[in-house]
């Protein structure tokens, strides 16, 4: 008995002792709150340099008495600190104390504070990408800073615009905004971020291929950044300077300048950085053919991005991933990493890495002989390509309409003065050939002379006229340029529609409204894909009616995800149609192809859709579509928006449909061509 109890006051005092072990424990890895502000601070997670700001900006915040003293302590915190868990939470306590404060007295120097809270809100909610947000908190700091003309905030925010408009690949957008901040902050003269702006105005012109500028802008930031002892910003600029050497294939230059940023880096514990080079410094050894060294650097990179929960990290790193392992033949490995690089990159939209992951999926099928897959893969290449292209401003398209239309002018002025030029020279030679018959024989050496001056003047003319027929040759393929431009913009911006309406049905819960929505993309789609074949057809007034119909129709079936095994029945005559009447007829096949996969085959397994088109005569056409579902027998009235339409197209082709006496649905609709051909 005494044993037992001599036990279990050991036991006792065994527990007790875990209990301290544990309390202190705690108390060593999460900081005092009352001390700290904030909650859930982990000190051990802290690099060396955050821990400094932190300390540093505290005691200097408990010390002081006077509350601008303390909020400028603690925004030392925001600015400085590069940890995402943790700066984010002292800015909410700057805002959170501000708005107490402004409850008792409206005070300028509180509402600076609040400008800089609400951008500095909007970045925390661009590393999370939320975009939408981020630009809502950019445009209220924008807002207030114009309010109370609070400069420094002003520039900070057109900053921080310019970065978000550039990460979406709108470059004028972001250069625009880049020297907005720029302007504003050379006059009051704050010289970090005038330096953050140099950098990032380097990164555009890099982006753009601008090499000598992009060099020009990153050095001049460095320099401002060494004087100013800002390590992880120096770090940040050597990082730029080695992408640049990287994309101008200077690959010992560009090792060399990423293994310091790294360096640095790795010193400050700064993550994401880190994890940056690494993938960077993978991509130079790959392409150097070190594949064993670049898997292990972008396998590091990996580990890192996901730790710190950055996306377009890990797209990026498991893309890279993904194209060792196919340069090794080890096609599962490949396809299990480039798949899971998609998938990221299509949830939140990145055009970049999505096309990246599309052009090696598309390489993977073709190895596995699966030529459909392959097909749908370098399609989303292609679009994602086209769509982070760097296409002319308006402003450009618009100087240039402007320049043609002069030169236009002056081609129809010189053209006119040839005219006048050419019958004044027959209307001489016609003159000196009567006066030469008329004066004899004794004359037609004379007569010989100015025969010859004549040929001579005439072969002058044909010269003159031959350069001015080349030149409005030239003036045509311009024109014709223009054109296939206009087209591209108008398919990228229906692209950009497209998208508008995909994001904003994710925030929408109701079926219907997103079924609403998705309808409303596959007509905004049709009228892009007419437009992409225009601007890459030779012939700006026809394109191949049979490859559009059927493209357009695929995409359809492919898009709408029936889960049904669909046959395609399309025969397409060859016919000349041009765009005022394919963009109707191209919206008709949308609704009725849509209605077709919506409701016909609800209770079956598989199905056929039909679309034939042919030439009836010179103007006429004739179009049968349909399925062979379960039928459907119209209403009286109908309110449906899709029947509206069919209705409003029908009429504006000038033409008729009827509903088919035949098993499932078929309507044929007898149609005018609207072109001038």
């Amino acid at each position: 008995m005494h044993k037992k109890n001599t036990c279990r006051f050991f036991t006792f005092l065994i527990n007790i002792g875990m209990f301290l072990i544990v309390i202190q424990s705690y108390s060593q890895n999460y900081a005092d709150k009352e001390y700290y502000l904030i909650d859930s601070l982990n000190l051990k997670e802290l690099s060396a340099a955050d821990k400094k700001i932190i300390d540093t900006s505290l005691s200097t915040f408990h010390e002081s008495k006077i509350d601008s003293l303390k909020l400028q302590a603690l925004n030392k915190i925001v600015d400085g600190c590069w940890n995402d868990n943790v700066w984010p939470k002292y800015n909410q306590w700057v805002y959170d104390f501000v708005q107490e404060k402004l409850k008792e007295s409206t005070n300028i120097k509180l509402l600076e504070f609040k400008a800089e809270a609400l951008s500095n809100f909007g970045t925390a909610y661009y590393i999370k990408e939320d975009f939408s947000k981020a630009l809502e908190y950019f445009l209220k700091s924008i807002k207030l800073s114009k309010e109370i003309n609070y400069q420094k905030g002003l520039a900070s925010a057109y900053h921080n615009i310019a970065f978000l408009y550039r990460d979406q690949g709108k470059i004028s957008q972001a250069l625009e905004y880049y020297f907005k901040s720029l302007k504003i902050t050379e006059v009051i003269g704050d010289k970090s971020i005038i330096a953050t702006s140099l950098n990032d105005i380097g990164i555009v012109y890099t982006n753009q291929g601008n090499i000598q500028k992009a060099l020009e802008f990153y050095h001049k930031s460095l320099q401002l950044r060494e004087e100013l002892g800002d390590k992880i910003n120096v770090a940040s600029s050597i990082y730029n300077i080695a992408s640049l050497y990287q994309k101008n294939d200077s690959i010992p230059k560009a090792l060399v300048y990423y293994k310091k940023s790294l360096k640095i880096f790795e010193d400050l514990n700064y993550k994401r950085g880190i994890a940056n080079s690494l993938v960077k410094m993978g991509m130079l050894l790959e392409k150097d053919g070190n594949n064993f060294k670049a898997l292990e650097n972008y396998t590091k990179s990996l580990k890192i991005n996901e730790e710190i929960e950055d996306k377009r990290g890990v797209a990026i790193s498991l893309n890279s991933i993904g194209n060792i392992y196919y340069k090794q033949v080890n096609i599962k490995k490949a396809k299990e990493y480039a798949n899971k690089s998609l998938v990221v990159a299509q949830k939140l939209g990145f055009p970049g890495e999505i096309k990246n992951a599309a052009e090696l999926l598309s390489k993977i099928s073709q190895y596995e002989n699966n030529w459909e897959e392959s097909f749908k893969m370098e399609r989303l290449f292609i679009t994602m390509r086209d769509s982070i292209r760097n296409a002319d401003t308006e402003k450009d398209a618009i100087r240039q309409q402007a320049s043609y239309e002069i030169e236009k002018k002056e081609q129809e002025i010189l053209l006119l003065s040839t005219q006048n030029e050419v019958q004044k020279l027959k209307l001489d030679r016609n003159k000196i050939l009567i006066i030469s018959f008329s004066t004899g024989f004794g004359l037609a050496i004379i007569l010989i002379l100015v025969t010859y001056r004549g040929y001579k003047k005439e072969q002058v003319v044909n010269k003159l006229l031959e350069k001015q027929k080349e030149e409005i040759t030239k003036k045509n393929e311009e024109k014709k340029a223009m054109l296939k431009e206009i087209h591209h913009r108008v398919k990228n911006n229906l692209q950009v529609v497209n998208s508008l309406l995909k994001f904003q049905s994710r925030e929408i819960e109701d079926e219907k409204v997103v079924s609403m929505f998705k309808e409303a993309q596959s007509r905004v789609v049709s009228m892009a894909l007419l437009h992409e074949k225009m601007y890459r057809s030779e012939d700006l007034q026809h394109i191949n009616i049979k490859e559009h119909i059927s493209l357009l129709v695929t995409d359809l079936v492919n898009s709408y995800e029936v889960g049904k095994k669909i046959k395609l029945d399309i025969v397409i005559e060859e016919a000349n149609i041009g765009l005022r009447t394919l963009v109707p007829l191209g919206l008709i096949i949308n609704e009725m192809i849509t209605n077709s996969l919506k409701y016909a085959f609800k209770d079956r397994d598989k199905g056929t859709i039909t679309v034939h088109l042919k030439q009836l005569d010179a103007k006429l056409q004739e179009l049968i579509i349909g399925d062979n579902g379960e039928g459907y027998v119209p209403e009286k009235k109908t309110e449906g928006l899709g029947t509206k339409l069919i209705q409003i197209f029908t009429k504006q082709l000038n033409g008729t449909m009827i509903k088919l006496d035949h098993s499932g649905t078929f309507y044929k609709l007898v149609f005018e061509k609207n072109d001038i051909l």
